[in-house]
């Protein structure tokens, strides 16, 4: 599966470089990144003329975290990719997959194909629809997660516990281009979001207890702030929704969202996991959300 993985991807990306000309956008599908210019990679930072990332590790609440901030030229360049489809139980190591896509800097998904979701949700990525499964008020299951839209601008929607029909092509007049059922959205215009379902969610995301956490985050347009913490263990004790959220809106994001943690956890930078580096226990993943380069593009 990976050998094949491999093929398709470095075909396709083969295929982009002869077909988009100057100043085009990455296509809206599962095609990689163009390969970052490793010279410009330090330890800490990557910059080319499409793309600026520089990652921070700070200490709060005596937890260790790490922020990633990263402004792109086009919206294309926010991707995301599966082990396998997005139609199928497939996982990996995180950190491979960020390779075979040319990540400049990529981060865990939110577990799409879980079946602790029982098929409910709404899964969009790269423009495709496989899932699109919102329940009704009232029904047991109707405690749907938070979802996050993210349009062709490249723009933020947070929903809360969308329900059936909420969520159709477009927003706002654009098209939907990634969806992901996880949540709970932990910062919206700008103020942290203080209470969360908590036991009346059917997937249960700890919200009173220490744990490695995730965030994905909009800055302002094309500019995202990617936000973890470590888990209870080598010096740090984890952090709290509640504290996640308000160290989140700490760092001037307008929208917030939590995605997959504990040991699905990983911030991946030129090749390498750096967030809880003594950690060596990662979980396989079913998808990432990724920033690429078009360095050579233009």
């Amino acid at each position: 599966m990976i050998r094949r993985l491999m093929l398709i991807l470095t075909v396709c990306c083969m295929l982009t470089a002869l077909a988009l000309g100057e100043g085009a956008s990455l296509p809206i599908d599962f095609t990689p990144g163009v390969v970052p210019v490793g010279k410009n990679f330090t330890a800490t930072a990557y910059r080319d003329s499409t793309i600026e990332v520089t990652i921070e590790a700070g200490r709060a609440l005596n937890c260790d975290y790490w922020v990633a901030d990263i402004v792109i030229q086009d919206a294309s360049q926010l991707r995301t990719v599966s082990a396998g489809g997005f139609d199928m139980d497939r996982a990996m190591d995180g950190v491979r997959l960020a390779n075979y896509v040319n990540a400049v800097l990529a981060i865990n998904g939110d577990y799409n194909y879980s079946t602790g979701k029982n098929g409910f949700g709404c899964v969009i990525r790269q423009g495709v629809t496989y899932l699109n499964n919102l329940d009704t008020e009232g029904h047991w299951r109707s405690t749907v997660m938070d979802i996050l839209l993210i349009d062709e601008d490249g723009d933020f929607h947070a929903l809360y516990r969308p329900q059936t029909g909420a969520i159709g092509d477009t927003i706002d007049g654009k098209k939907i281009i990634n969806a992901f059922t996880f949540g709970p959205i932990l910062v919206d215009n700008g103020e942290a979001v203080l209470l969360f379902n908590g036991a009346d969610s059917y997937i249960d995301m700890g919200a009173g207890v220490k744990r490695q956490r995730m965030a994905i985050c909009q800055a302002g347009p094309l500019h995202y702030k990617a936000v973890c913490c470590a888990g209870p263990a080598r010096g740090s004790r984890g952090m709290t929704l509640r504290e996640f959220a308000e160290l989140v809106a700490s760092l001037d994001v307008q929208v917030a969202y939590n995605l997959d943690g504990g040991d699905s956890t990983v911030m991946a930078f030129n090749g390498k996991k750096i967030n809880d580096p003594g950690n060596a226990s990662t979980r396989k993943l079913k998808d990432i959300i990724y920033f690429a380069s078009m360095e050579g593009m233009n």
